[in-house]
């Protein structure tokens, strides 16, 4: 038989079935593009010591502190002022142009200084100088700038080349010097931005061909630098067109090399063939030249509903894109006593968002995954129970959940387990500051949420610890401090968080407070069956200090229980013993005086010390004493001092005195105590 005859037909049978299948994979017909740069104009911040300075196109790595050089005699020889150099260069063409080196400075007690420096510029195996100008050698008194023109012709540079920026001055003399006057240059903050401008190769950027799945079209370009990472990071923004239109919706960052590929997704296409053109474009810092480039491509799309509308890369995702992810942390913790001892529970809900949670969830349907390059975070993860059809499918599975889940407490309750490693260097965090002493854990799981998305996308993740543990008593204890931790860029771009206490009646929150930072708020109540505790900051930077602490306690003088019947015990004695003392006399003053009892109920809500609170009922309890005491006796009515003055006579069976009202006799009345007939006849 020959096979010819079935290769036809199976082609055909392939021709027929092909527009049927929803998940065909599209065509882009073009090649990978370099669309820009051969040199890019930029500024160059001076950063460093004067003998180990760096060159940094990225107004972000100035610092807070001003660096100095100090010549506070006259110089009559040369003197280096400082040396600064490119830490990585981009092998290209430096073309022939001015770079202009501005040089901030201060002097002081001088009315000025006449200054003779150089400038030099070493740039590969060249190296180009420029001297101060006859007009502008003097520097007067105060602050100011020192330029210099620097004319660079072109050259090339290699990887290996070096640029390096030195200034010496030769000359240095004050005019009408103080005893102590001093020229000051000046570097590497925001009140103190020197900075060279110039041109030469920084970046290559380059279109990809569009990957196509079904009717999703995903445009890549690649940011190719030795700064890769720092220019997505630290750029003022980056953007894709299609067609003229902008790209919405967070893309997708992978490394690639030394730079970076950022993937946007396309669902616009109208489904066949037809030609596209991309373009993107690249901002460098706020007010700088627009990089752009373009290039068309031949795409060929088909109806399907079966994507995500999220590209999902083969590479690990970047976990950051410079700007940070979004972080927020809820929980809640209850302090109860168990004999003697103190239990502490916590629930802490850890929710991410952002390329963090891309990268996240990314992991997680690469648990076990041998085929990929992963980083040593991900590569921690083993197989389980996690099948080939699982793996790397786009979606989450439950049984993926379970394996996470399961490995993350595997040695959860040690400092060196996974969980402690995975919050560590995947999400940069330490967990201790956040959660407690793993060491000391009694109880703990972890639970994560995925917020109803399954798929790989961007879409928050929840992570969810319950742990409890027995803490000292009376012992000050920390249960929050800054927990993020330093990062070359940043993973997070702000934290909220929200944590709720309480406690049980017989324990109680000693001193509560906040150190560090006043964008912490902290609130502190106190009911009869315990006490609530809020802790709460909004839209904290990534390294903010904080520290909240307190004393956990189940003193009988410290707990709401006892120490509200403590209170109204001691008002009540109080109040019965200043009554007594007031029987016979007034009491519009002792009732004014009630007034402090909100005063106290106020002090007792607000949690304040047992002391300051044992303070308030004592002056309150002796103020009622005083008053009471100092209060005048009633003064009898007129009715009353008339009965004063009359006749009585006691009742034979009672003893009751009564008055004798009238001076009629034979005179018959009732007692006013026992009401027997009392018969008077003489």
């Amino acid at each position: 038989m020959s096979w010819r005859p079935l290769l036809f037909a199976t082609v055909f049978l392939v021709a027929i079935m092909a527009p049927m299948n929803s998940n065909l994979v599209g065509f882009a017909e073009a090649e990978d593009t370099v669309v820009c740069c051969d040199s890019v104009g930029l500024d160059l911040h001076l950063i460093g010591s004067e003998s180990s300075g760096t060159l940094s196109p990225f107004v972000q790595d100035l610092g807070d502190t001003t660096m100095t050089k100090t010549i506070a005699n006259a110089v009559t020889s040369e003197e280096t002022v400082g040396t600064w150099s490119l830490p990585e260069v981009w092998p290209g063409t430096v073309p022939a142009s001015t770079w202009t080196l501005s040089m901030a400075y201060e002097v002081t007690n001088a009315a000025g200084a006449q200054i003779n420096a150089t400038a030099s510029l070493q740039i590969g195996s060249q190296t180009f100088s420029a001297t101060t100008p006859a007009g502008n050698s003097f520097l007067a008194q105060g602050s100011g700038t020192l330029n210099f023109d620097i004319d660079v012709e072109a050259t090339s540079i290699s990887s290996a080349s070096n640029v390096v920026l030195t200034i010496t001055a030769r000359t240095v003399v004050f005019s009408l010097p103080a005893g102590d006057a001093k020229l000051e240059f000046q570097w590497g903050s925001e009140d103190a931005d020197s900075i060279i401008e110039g041109e030469m190769p920084l970046l290559s950027l380059n279109l990809l061909e569009p990957e196509i799945e079904g009717s999703e079209v995903y445009f890549s370009v690649v940011i190719d630098s030795y700064w890769g990472t720092k220019i997505l990071s630290n750029s003022d923004s980056l953007n894709m067109r299609v067609n003229g239109v902008l790209l919405s919706g967070d893309p997708i960052e992978t490394s690639q090399g030394d730079g970076v590929r950022v993937t946007w997704t396309w669902l616009d296409a109208v489904g066949g063939e037809e030609t596209v053109e991309a373009q993107v474009e690249l901002v460098l810092q706020a007010g700088s030249e627009t990089l752009s480039g373009s290039a068309s491509f031949i795409i060929e799309t088909f109806d399907s509903d079966s994507g995500t509308g999220t590209y999902y890369p083969p590479d690990e995702p970047l976990q950051t894109n410079g700007d940070g992810s979004p972080l927020e942390i809820v929980g809640t913790f209850e302090i109860t006593s168990e004999d003697g001892q103190i239990r502490l529970t916590r629930e802490t809900s850890i929710t991410l968002g952002g390329e963090m949670a891309f990268w996240m969830r990314w992991g997680l349907d690469h648990i076990g995954d041998e085929v990929t390059d992963l980083s040593p975070v991900l590569t921690s993860f083993q197989e389980g129970s996690v099948t080939e059809e699982e793996r790397v499918s786009r979606s989450i599975e439950p049984n993926e959940i379970n394996e996470f889940e399961r490995q993350m407490l595997t040695g959860a309750t040690t400092s060196s387990g996974l969980c402690s490693y995975y919050l560590s260097v995947g999400l940069g965090m330490d967990g201790e500051e956040l959660l407690g002493s793993f060491r000391n854990f009694e109880t703990i799981s972890i639970d994560l949420d995925l917020n109803g998305e399954q798929d790989v996308v961007n879409h928050p993740v929840t992570l969810v610890f319950k742990t409890s543990e027995f803490v000292p008593v009376n012992q000050q204890m920390t249960l929050l401090r800054n927990f993020i931790t330093v990062q070359p860029a940043p993973l997070w771009s702000d934290l909220t968080f929200s944590l709720d206490g309480s406690s049980s009646g017989l324990s109680a929150y000693l001193g509560p407070k906040v150190l560090e930072s006043d964008e912490v708020q902290l609130s502190h109540s106190r009911y009869p069956w315990g006490e609530t505790i809020s802790i709460s900051g909004e839209d904290l930077d990534q390294d903010e200090d904080f520290t909240f602490s307190f004393i956990p306690t189940n003193a009988p003088l410290n707990a709401p229980m006892p120490l509200l019947a403590g209170v109204i015990g001691a008002l009540f004695v109080g109040l019965i013993v200043a009554l007594r003392m007031t029987r016979n006399r007034a009491r519009r003053i002792l009732m004014l005086e009630m007034a402090l009892l909100p005063l106290i109920a106020f002090i007792h809500f607000f949690a304040y010390p047992p002391l300051f609170l044992g303070g308030a009922i004592g002056f309150t309890i002796v103020l009622w004493w005083i008053s009471a005491a100092a209060s005048p006796r009633n003064r009898p009515s007129a009715e009353a001092m008339e009965l004063i003055n009359t006749p009585n006579i006691p009742c034979p069976a009672c003893g009751t005195k009564n008055a004798v009202l009238s001076e009629e006799r034979p005179l018959r009345f009732a007692c006013a105590g026992c009401e027997r007939v009392i018969k008077l006849v003489a």
